[in-house]
């Protein structure tokens, strides 16, 4: 929770961050929230992010560039392109059935 309450309180309007991989030590909630409050920064404060993640959930945040820095030459992707979101993707479809019980 401290991270989550130490980046909301030091944003400020029309400003640029760069964040290196904000998902770590948040929980699952706490990155849904993150995330809602960058798009609601940029949205509605003019604010811009940077973000080197390996988090499905920043990775979705809508009209986001992505950079696929792992691929020779770097190229833009979607994040359900990513192998890193791919892998997530299939360890659930491998266990969907789980889920539905």
């Amino acid at each position: 929770e401290t991270a989550y309450y130490y980046f909301t309180r030091q944003i400020e309007e029309n400003a640029v961050y760069l964040l290196d991989e904000p998902e770590n030590s948040l929980s699952a909630t706490l990155q849904n929230k993150l995330r809602q409050f960058i798009e609601d920064s940029a949205r509605f404060y003019g604010c811009q992010f940077i973000i080197a993640s390996h988090s499905p959930v920043f990775l979705s945040i809508p009209g986001a560039k992505i950079y696929d820095l792992d691929s020779k030459p770097v190229c833009e992707r979607k994040w359900t392109e990513l192998p890193n979101v791919r892998m997530f993707f299939d360890f659930f479809m491998e266990h969907k059935a789980e889920f539905e019980e």
